[in-house]
């Protein structure tokens, strides 16, 4: 959301720097990554699985929770970090920690 300003060299102030997450243009080794997962309860006692730490490119990043959501047969979503220093992280609906763990550590990935 933008602030218009009136007058005289005054000028359009946008409300966020960049309003877009921040694009990683390579994806790390899995070996590096070291990756938590827990299990989160949203609203209406909905349970879901959250892995983080991913640093992965966004087209690596969605392909990695395809999997993971197919291998689990359920849904979900993957959300990218919003600056350099922050992680990745997928979401898979359900509770599928020992399963996601299994696929993780199958590759590559510390868990």
């Amino acid at each position: 959301m933008a602030k218009k300003t009136r007058g005289q060299g005054w000028e359009l102030i946008s409300a966020s720097r960049t309003g877009q997450p921040y694009k990683r243009p390579n994806s790390e080794s899995p070996e590096s990554q070291r990756i938590k997962i827990r299990q989160e309860k949203r609203n209406r006692g909905k349970v879901v699985t959250v892995a983080t730490g991913f640093k992965l490119c966004e087209s690596d990043l969605k392909a990695l929770a395809k999997k993971l959501k197919a291998s689990c047969g359920s849904g979900g979503t993957s959300h990218p970090g919003q600056s350099i220093n922050d992680t990745d992280s997928i979401e898979v609906q359900g509770k599928h920690i020992e399963k996601v763990k299994e696929l993780l550590s199958g590759m590559g990935y510390q868990t």
